[in-house]
């Protein structure tokens, strides 16, 4: 299960999605139970391709790296479980009472949850998670206006509070939560109200906040609540995982889990020789899985999508964003012709063999009824774009590169990441906008290093105007609109228009306690995201994971609960 970081989004660079894709993705099934008993313990290898380290930050409200994330699935799992719809239920390793008049969300944490050092997780832990996200010497990404409606969230994050008084421990192992304003989104897993993991207090407390993202407490001796514990670790390479001996929940069928990064350029090798039980990230080698008959191939469409930003403003003293009106990407009547200049079906079509479709519209149709299917994307028309350019001013100067409508020259930098084919695929997009008059570079004339890409996104750096990004989503529909409001860390864009935020607030409304509501305005959110053109979704994507055919329990499922306690090993 590709694991999203907890009730948030992440940013992560163009990786090597477009491989050399052999099977459409109506073949996959999401889950594998081969026939015959499970064998009591196990290793299960793991290998996960890519080209790149992780970083190793366990802390969810701290990490920024897809990778890191996947790398900690095991030991790290939502304290809340949560049904199809994303909705919570009973039966984790904590439960959530909702109070509507009272605006209010109780969390009881059952008696068996506890640390892998054998210390209980209590009210405090998930009282310190909130104050890591809140911070403001830890600098989390995952902070935003969502957090802000529970009470005294926003005194705290801006130095006016000690304590963030919505949050009323109530004895060991309950936590009252008192919201400002009760909404529909609180009670669904990934809208951003509430936070499901819990932080270790007692064995992080004395590391100074501005200084635990360097601590290899929350690496290498990380502590975690889930069926897996953390026993070794290389750096960046390989984690080693041990049944948690104090899991409150069924002991998990394993005895440990080896996970490894695998180069691409060994992928295939490996697979052949059957080096690992089960691969992640391996779409570009499903191919060899097929031949070998020995793997299963799992497969469901992702959340996720690929995109084109544009930079439209600056996050002010406060970090909020604000639209600059004399930037060249504030005039939309450019980011549409940029858009309309795009031939990304031709590339999807070409290359994908259905693993990609074309993008519609911000909300992948993963999430079913709340993907507006009537939206459709900018087709590829260089005669519209160049209409655009020309009824809007942007007259051609002597070197045939267009000028601003004031004039001025029109230079713009598009910054990108990921391997040879994005480069391929980026160096496409600088030439066809090439031929509609607009000149646009690589910054540094080069695709980045991916650390360095999220480093320059993350820091609002201005040296780039455009950047070429995946969005890696969880499974509430709404999620995604936690990009775009005015105080999130992650509008890298820095759009922000009071339409915007209107539609955004309304899907929380009391109206939107009915699910048809909450469609039409995220309907009507889509809609408005298109004609504004702030970001330009390009391609969703399926994901893979190839299973070895003694391999049992796994599951793509968005709603099984604990899936690596229940993945165990046919005995022989």
């Amino acid at each position: 299960m590709s694991k999203k970081l907890w009730g948030v989004v992440l940013v992560v660079s163009l990786l090597t999605f477009l491989g050399a894709f052999t099977a459409q993705a109506s073949e996959y099934q999401t889950s594998y139970t081969p026939k015959g008993p499970i064998k009591k313990g196990g290793t299960l290898k793991v290998g996960y391709v890519s080209d790149d380290a992780f970083k190793g930050i366990f802390a969810q409200e701290l990490s920024s790296d897809g990778l890191s994330s996947n790398v900690s699935q095991f030991g790290t799992i939502p304290l809340f479980k949560v049904d199809r719809n994303n909705h919570y239920i009973k039966g984790g390793l904590a439960d959530l009472d909702f109070e509507r008049k009272a605006k209010t969300a109780t969390v009881t944490i059952k008696p068996k949850t506890r640390w892998s050092d054998g210390a209980q997780v209590t009210a405090r832990d998930l009282v310190f998670a909130y104050e890591l996200l809140a911070s403001p010497k830890t600098n989390s990404p995952y902070y935003s206006e969502k957090l802000e409606n529970i009470e005294g969230m926003h005194a705290f994050h801006t130095g006016q509070a000690q304590q963030i008084k919505g949050l009323e421990v109530k004895g060991e192992k309950k936590l009252v939560l008192h919201f400002k304003d009760f909404v529909p989104g609180i009670e669904y897993a990934g809208s951003g109200y509430l936070w499901p993991v819990a932080e270790p207090y007692h064995y992080l407390k004395d590391i100074p906040l501005d200084q635990l993202a360097q601590s290899d407490r929350i690496s290498e001796h990380a502590l975690f609540y889930g069926p897996f514990k953390l026993e070794k670790m290389i750096p960046g390479e390989v984690t080693k995982w041990g049944r948690n001996k104090y899991y409150g929940g069924s002991p998990a069928k394993l005895s440990n889990i080896t996970l490894e990064v695998v180069p691409s350029a060994q992928a295939g090798q490996a697979l052949k020789l059957r080096k690992y039980d089960l691969f992640y990230n391996a779409e570009a080698v499903q191919k060899i899985a097929r031949a070998t008959k020995a793997y299963q191939i799992l497969g469901s469409l992702t959340p996720d999508y690929t995109y084109l930003g544009f930079k439209v403003g600056h996050k002010n003293a406060a970090g909020e964003s604000v639209m600059d009106k004399d930037a060249p990407l504030a005039d939309r009547d450019l980011r549409q012709a940029l858009a309309y200049a795009m031939n990304t079906k031709q590339i999807v079509n070409k290359l994908s063999s259905g693993l990609m479709v074309p993008a519609t519209s911000v909300v992948s149709p993963a999430y079913g009824p709340y993907h507006d299917e009537k939206l459709k994307a900018y087709p590829f028309d260089l005669k519209k774009a160049e209409q655009l350019l020309d009824e809007a001013g942007y007259k051609r100067g002597k070197d045939g590169y267009r000028l601003r409508p004031n004039g001025e020259k029109l230079n713009l930098v598009l910054m990108a990441s990921g391997g040879k084919k994005w480069e391929v695929l980026a160096q496409n997009y600088l030439q066809l906008w090439k031929k509609i008059g607009v000149k646009v570079t690589l910054y540094g004339d080069r695709m980045q290093e991916p650390n360095v890409f999220h480093e320059k996104l993350h820091s609002d750096n201005t040296k780039f105007d455009m950047w070429l990004g995946t969005w890696s989503l969880n499974d509430e529909p709404t999620a995604v609109t936690m990009l775009y409001t005015r105080d999130s860390p992650l509008n890298y864009g820095n759009f922000a228009t009071k339409e915007n935020q209107a539609l955004i607030a309304s899907l929380n409304s009391k109206q939107a306690f009915a699910s048809h509501y909450r469609i039409k305005q995220l309907n009507k959110w889509q809609a408005y995201m298109k004609k504004e053109a702030f970001v330009i979704p390009m391609m969703n994507m399926y994901r893979l994971v190839i299973v070895s055919d003694h391999v049992s329990g796994m599951s793509l499922s968005t709603n099984r609960y604990d899936i690596w306690g229940n993945v165990g090993l046919v005995a022989d």
